[in-house]
């Protein structure tokens, strides 16, 4: 007996060391298939707290990944964690579940607020009308908006959370001086932005990932001045705030005036101010015989009223940014007789049938009228045209974000406020086709005879 125990013993012990290290095989072996099970159902959870930020994009629903349409799979909704959330590119491209990231990032607070919610109006009509006929190639839009609060320190803040977002290109700020702050941050991230403020300098030079929606304001201010030269004026003054918007407007018309034989001046003023009557005064006393007032915002119409209320006598013009109701309703009877230059959409309805634009301008106003009981301001039809862009890059190559760069580069598109050409050499788009010199009649924009005969 005791000679079998030793050997015995020994096998016993063998096998106890063999099953133990096969045991501990298995056991790793099975835990992991929970663990990457686990890991897919993550992506549902990140697209409902997405969603939280944009309650106004129906992201439920969608049956498959953003970009499985656009690259011609068959995938399932989510077949592992790391596929369901992200795609080739830039890195920042599409929210799991199904669904296509775009940002926006305007002024919602702070003293461009008016002009931030119709951007905001226009992108969430436009959303609801993509996802209600199906979304992108089946996916749903996200959209996920950031607020600058009109204050230009926030921004490259709004870009570090488009990037976190992973969004697959961005609807760009109104507020040109946010602009101007994000540029670099935007371009070293490398989404493609359609910008809705008016400054020339975010595509002059040209950055690779920067297009942006308004006309610039050399086109505008060089109409203006055209106009002003058909008039037979020869001196005029820019009053314009301190803002990137506001200088820009003032160093163009400095640079060009002299080619329409136009001697310019300038008043300064500042955003928050809440009379300009020293300016208005100076002017008044002056040889000039136009002004020009440069800016956006509220100023706007008390310039206009204070204007009648001194009796200046010279024409009155404004820039693109008045081209609005935000302008038009408050101002009232001291806005009749303004000269304003503005792109086609806020003029729609005096553009001859065989325009290209009016079909796009008659549905977009019927439709924003219809959800928000208020006519579209410029800021609106920016948005159209910028939203759509993005789209249609997004229908044609998916949501990866070089691809989008490199479509929107090439883009032709036919928009509310005129016809944009994006080229490797143009970011800008609209040309001076685009821009036509209103006067404000009854309350209302209506081409002046400059204009008409165009």
């Amino acid at each position: 007996m005791r000679r079998w125990f030793v050997p015995l013993t020994l096998i016993l012990l063998f096998t106890f060391l063999l099953v133990g290290c096969g045991g501990g095989s298995d056991a790793t072996a099975t835990t992991a298939k929970p663990t990457t099970g686990a890991a897919a159902t993550t992506a549902p959870n990140t697209g409902a707290a997405a969603t939280t930020s944009a309650p106004s994009a129906a992201a439920a629903g969608a049956t498959r990944p953003a970009g499985s349409s656009a690259a011609g799979t068959t995938a399932p909704a989510v077949a592992t964690s790391a596929p369901a959330a992200t795609t080739s590119g830039a890195g920042n491209t599409t929210a799991s579940g199904g669904t296509i990231k775009i940002g926006m990032i305007t002024s919602l607070t702070g003293p461009y607020n008016p002009l931030g919610t119709f951007n905001k109006q226009a992108a969430e009509l436009l959303v609801k009308q993509v996802n209600d006929a199906g979304g992108i190639n089946g996916a749903k839009i996200e959209l996920s908006i950031e607020d600058d609060q009109s204050n230009p320190s926030n921004g490259p803040t709004a870009v570090k959370k488009m990037i976190a977002n992973k969004v697959a290109a961005i609807i760009g700020p109104v507020f040109s001086s946010t602009c101007v702050a994000i540029l670099d941050d935007v371009e070293a991230a490398k989404i493609p932005m359609i910008t809705q403020c008016a400054t020339d300098s975010q595509v002059n030079p040209i950055r690779p990932n920067i297009f942006m929606a308004p006309p610039t304001t050399t086109v505008v201010a060089n109409q203006l001045l055209a106009y002003l030269k058909s008039e037979g004026k020869t001196k005029v003054t820019v009053l314009h705030d301190s803002t990137e918007f506001g200088s820009t407007g003032w160093n163009v018309v400095k640079a060009d005036a002299s080619k329409y034989g136009i001697t310019p001046d300038e008043q300064l003023y500042e955003l928050t101010g809440t009379t300009f009557v020293p300016q208005l005064t100076k002017i008044k006393n002056s040889d000039t015989q136009a002004v020009i007032s440069w800016g956006s915002g509220a100023p706007a119409v008390t310039i206009a009223k204070e204007y009648k209320q001194l009796g200046l006598a010279q024409p009155l013009l404004f820039s693109h940014a008045q081209a609005t109701p935000l302008f038009l309703k408050p101002a009232g009877d001291a806005a009749n007789g303004v000269i304003i230059g503005t792109s086609l959409g806020p003029v729609g309805k005096f553009l001859p049938d065989s325009n290209a634009s009016k079909p796009a301008i008659t549905k977009f106003d019927a439709d924003f009228q219809a959800a928000y009981n208020t006519a579209p301001a410029e800021f609106a039809y920016n948005t159209y045209g910028a939203f759509n862009m993005i789209v249609n890059a997004v229908k044609k190559v998916g949501p990866d974000s070089a691809k989008i760069r490199a479509e929107l580069e090439q883009t032709t598109f036919v928009s509310v406020d005129g016809t944009y050409k994006y080229s490797a050499t143009n970011h800008a788009g609209l040309g001076p086709e685009s821009v036509l010199v209103a006067m404000v009649t009854n309350g209302a924009l209506e081409p002046t005879k400059f204009s008409a005969a165009k």
